[in-house]
Formats: structure tokens, sequence, C-alpha cells
């Protein structure tokens, strides 16, 4: 079995639910994880990790000064690890991975394919940050030992920018990562704890096709369930005046911690993701893992993990959001669960795909 450090340079969401799942996975495989990770982390339970398996460093951000990542790189060294897999794209992982010796294979989780999302707010930083990674990474992906893809669409679009290491990829289907803490209501819900809704949950930014949702919802709120928005970020101005159009509407515009994410899954009808964008999406395998349906826009990042009418509903335009909001309901979300739950066990169990995966590496 292998030694591995799992390291990650962020601070909180849904990357670190990630890692903590996979370290578990691997210790259920039999392997020897260590978790490499920041003290800044916020909202995330490592209490119950032996402290042997866990090591973590302060996150700072050099560019001239390189000296803070080789001394992370000699600490990784230190511990002998047969592989060290990078859980995030961050260019703290780069700069980290080119002082590895070759001796230590690196895997690399590619959970955007190398690309970046539309966004309604791209600050100059931002711009500067995704050049200088760029730069980076043709370093660094030369010394990538495998490339791990989360789905068939991630593999493709990874491809079409870097055919070079296509003998490199190997696919791990993304599962739920699903937090261990206690389901928590959110504060903004106490007043309609029994009400039936379907949820939006994630991250509120352009390619979540956020506007195309409310403008279908707004059509169709008196017959739909209720809706739920649950996520950070920043509405546009025309999303805004749409939320003022829709009744039945509830929008929880902060962070949302590990257990109100939870709660929020646990408890609803269906999860919406009207997505403009995507090469694939933790949301779906955390709502199949409930046994809840989705209802997703045809973008074949989403429809790859969807039977339409079985585990939810593959909309093709406005109309046919419009029409999977007013069909979706409690009965019909009874219906498919069984074919949800078969559909999760088949090719979205964390423990058959780490074991395949394994066996190849």
């Amino acid at each position: 079995m292998s030694k591995i450090v799992l390291f990650t340079a962020n601070v909180q969401g849904g990357i670190l639910q990630f890692t903590l799942q996979i370290y578990k996975t691997l210790m259920e495989e039999g392997h020897k994880p260590i978790i490499y990770l920041p003290f800044e982390i916020k909202d995330c339970d490592i209490s119950k990790i032996p402290s042997k398996n866990i090591v973590q460093f302060h996150k700072t951000k050099r560019v001239i000064n390189q000296r803070p990542y080789w001394l992370i790189a000699k600490k990784i060294v230190s511990l002998h690890p047969d592989y060290v897999w990078y859980m995030d794209e961050s260019v703290i992982c780069a700069n980290i991975g080119i002082f590895l010796p070759s001796s230590i294979r690196q895997l690399y989780t590619a959970h955007d394919a190398g690309t970046h999302h539309l966004t309604n707010k791209l600050s100059l930083r931002n711009m500067v940050l995704q050049q200088y990674t760029r730069a980076m990474n043709m370093f660094f992906y030369k010394k990538i030992y495998k490339f791990i893809l989360l789905s068939e669409q991630s593999i493709i679009t990874f491809k079409k920018s870097h055919s070079q290491f296509s003998k490199k990829i190997e696919l791990l289907p993304l599962g739920a990562h699903l937090p261990d803490v206690e389901s928590t209501i959110p504060v903004e819900l106490e007043s309609q704890i029994n009400q039936p809704y379907i949820l939006f949950f994630g991250r509120i930014d352009k390619y979540k096709g956020i506007a195309n949702l409310l403008k279908a919802y707004s059509n169709v709120s008196q017959k739909a369930l209720h809706l739920i928005i649950a996520g950070n970020g920043e509405f546009t101005k025309d999303e805004q005046k749409a939320i003022s159009r829709c009744n039945n509407l509830t929008v929880i515009k902060r962070y949302i911690k590990d257990g109100e994410m939870r709660w929020l899954i646990e408890n609803s009808t269906a999860v919406v993701l009207p997505y403009i964008e995507a090469t694939q999406s933790g949301v779906i395998p955390l709502a199949y893992f409930l046994g809840k349906p989705v209802i997703v826009s045809n973008i074949p990042g989403l429809t790859q993990f969807v039977i339409n009418k079985k585990t939810g509903f593959i909309c093709d335009d406005d109309q046919d959001l419009e029409k999977a909001l007013i069909t979706m309901n409690v009965e019909q979300a009874k219906i498919m669960e069984p074919s949800i739950v078969l559909y999760y066990k088949q090719y979205l169990d964390w423990n058959r795909n780490i074991r395949k995966i394994w066996d190849k590496l």
C-alpha cells in the first residue's frame, strides 16, 4: 500500500471536504494518507484525524521569494511519500511541486480541467494571477505523473488545452464529499421548516446560469414549489430585478457553512443546476448521495451524470426549465429516488473508484 501526501492550499469550502473524503477512502483501502493543509482553514473539523496524519503550514503567496515553497517541499520530502496528490489547482501547488524530486510521483486534480469559468467579477489581481498560474504550470505540469480528472467532460476539455499530456490522464468520477457534521438549519429558514422546496446551492456567479433560473421561475412561481437560492457571491443588476419579480423565493446570500449545506440538501425536494458551462459539479453527487433528483441544463458537464426522467430532468431551454420546475414535486422525487440511489452505487462510489484508479497507478 502507498504513503500519500494529500496537499491543499484551500482554507474553506468544498475542496477541503473533497480532501477529507479522499483521506477517508484511502484509509479504508489500506493506504497511508497524510493531509497537508493551511493553519488558516475555516469551518472544517479535522479533530477526528490523528495528529500524526496531519501537517499544517502558514499560507503565504510569494512570487520573487520562493523560500517558503522550498521549505514546504523539503518537509514533504522528509515524510518519504510515494505520492503527493494535489487536491486543488492553486498556484501554490505549482510552486511547491517544482521543488519535489522525480522519485516522488505527483498527482494533480484538475477540477476545472485547466479552464476558468465565466464570472461576474474578475479583478485585475485575478487576471494577473491567472497569467502567473499559466506560466508556472508550463513547468509544473511536466513533472506531474498523472492528472486526475473527475468526469468524462473534464477529460475532453483538458485534452483541448493540454493534448501533450493525454497519456497521463486518469478518470476518478466525482462522488459526494459530504461533511461529517450535524445538519444545521439556516436561521433564515426557521419559520418555514416544513415547506417543500427546490434548492439552488453554490457560489453565485455568471456561469451558474442564475439569470435563466430566475427568468423561468418568475413565470411559474405560483405553480412550482418554493425556491431557495443559497450561496455566496454577487447578483447582477438584472438578477436583482428578477428576484424582485419572483414570488415564493428565499435568497440566502452569504457563505453557507457545512452543516447548513447538509441541511439544505437533506431537506430539499430536488436540486437545480441551471449552469451555462461546467465540466462537472460536486452538487450532483451530493444530491444523489442523499437521494435527491436534479434539474439540469443541457450541457455535457452536467448531463453526463443524469438519466433524464430517471434521476432528474434535463432542460434544453427556458420552456423545459419552467416545465421541470412545475413537474418536480414531492411525489415525483420519491418516484425517482430508487434510480438515484442505484446510480450512485454503480458510478459514484468512492471506494470502488479509488480502488480502480489505484490499480492503474
